[in-house]
């Protein structure tokens, strides 16, 4: 009788352990504590893997976890195109998490809190806002070493280089709003612009040479030559985010208290159009290989995307819980969002990246293979407990 059981017990391991190993060669995950989907159908994209920041662990599809995590609180990203790496602030763990397409290859310590982060490809530096120390942690991409200390304004956040004059410009939220001017040259702060109440995000426009600065207290976008504000745009309520669109030359300003994308004609610095997305869009940024303008909802946890051909929303992709900034990344082709709450990072395919995705597994070719082994797995109990054991 022990033997039978005993034999009966190592089957029964056998045969679970080929389930296991039947799901996760379908792709399925065994156990996972969150929830993952897909969505490859999307016209705008999908999130193919999950970067889980706190254990460096890649999922496939869209994870959200649901259970405790330690979180770094990720906020900002750029990408530097001098190494193909990807640099994201984790807020929470005053680090920047350096991601070579899907691993994170190293952390590099930085002042408290950073947010904004920026490439200048005139030395080839990373410009790290730290909100908590009210300084700019400049990073040497090569060594990934912090290499100096700016000291700026209060709450700096949003970051951007100006290739006209070779200045990075750094908003400054705290009172009374200001944009601090750094000579990348000798990493100094050569001047100081006053702007709008609680400037967060910046900008540069190629089309005519000047930085566009989002003042979140003053619902408006102040317009930057060199050092001098020129013009102040009124926009959505609480401006956050704002980028870039070469394909037709517009400014795209996320309006985080109206649920709305500003659209500015650069031309003419003014609103042209008003586009409904997620609920309090955050960052934003052009996708060159598709001509999309991806919109990060925090609130609604997806990214809208946006033809910018006639500036409609065509779809909403589902991402990690509080989606924040993003950038795009031309070596591979994804996009990259950093999710607050979740302390993940979501890898965005557009529908027209050129690398490869496993089809899915029909589900009903995936509930035969379960049968099958659930009827062999009977079968052979039965035959087992007819069959009298050696003596």
């Amino acid at each position: 009788m022990v033997w039978r059981i005993a034999k009966i017990g190592r089957l029964i391991v056998t045969i679970a352990v080929s389930i296991a190993i039947l799901f996760l060669a379908f792709g399925l995950p065994v156990a996972a504590n969150g929830s993952q989907n897909s969505g490859q159908s999307n016209p705008g994209g999908y999130v193919k893997y999950t970067l889980i920041l706190a254990n460096n662990t890649l999922v496939n599809g869209n994870f959200v976890n649901t259970g405790y995590v330690i979180n770094p609180f990720p906020w900002g990203i750029a990408y530097d195109p001098s190494n193909g790496y990807i640099y994201v602030a984790d807020w929470g763990w005053s680090i920047v998490s350096v991601i070579n397409g899907k691993t994170v290859i190293a952390t590099i310590p930085v002042g408290l809190n950073p947010e904004g982060v920026a490439y200048d490809p005139s030395n080839g530096y990373i410009y790290v806002a730290d909100t908590g120390s009210t300084t700019v942690s400049v990073i040497n991409g090569t060594t990934n070493t912090v290499i100096a200390n700016i000291p700026v304004g209060g709450g700096p956040m949003g970051v951007a280089y100006d290739p006209s004059n070779g200045y990075i410009y750094v908003v400054n939220s705290a009172y009374p709003g200001t944009v601090s001017v750094i000579n990348g040259a000798t990493n100094t702060v050569i001047a100081t612009i006053p702007v709008g109440l609680e400037p967060e995000g910046v900008a540069y426009d190629p089309s005519n040479g000047y930085i566009y600065v989002t003042n979140y207290g003053s619902d408006t976008v102040s317009v930057i030559n060199g050092k001098t504000v020129i013009a102040t745009i009124p926009v959505g309520k609480g401006p956050v985010g704002i980028a870039y669109d070469p394909s037709n030359g517009y400014l795209y300003v996320t309006n985080f208290g109206s649920n709305t994308v500003s659209v500015i004609n650069g031309a003419t610095n003014t609103v042209i159009a008003t586009i409904p997305v997620g609920l309090e869009p955050e960052g934003v940024a052009y996708d060159p290989s598709n001509g999309y303008i991806y919109v990060t909802n925090f609130l609604s946890n997806t990214v809208s995307v946006i033809d910018g051909a006639n500036n409609t929303v065509i779809a909403n992709i589902t991402v990690g819980t509080g989606p924040v900034g993003i950038a795009y990344d031309p070596s591979n082709g994804y996009l990259y969002v950093t999710n607050w709450y979740s302390g993940t990072v979501s890898i965005i395919a557009t529908s027209v990246s050129t690398t490869s995705t496993p089809s899915a597994v029909p589900t009903w070719a995936v509930k035969a293979v379960v049968v099958v082994v659930v009827v062999v797995l009977i079968a052979t109990l039965l035959a087992i407990k007819r069959r009298k054991p050696y003596l």
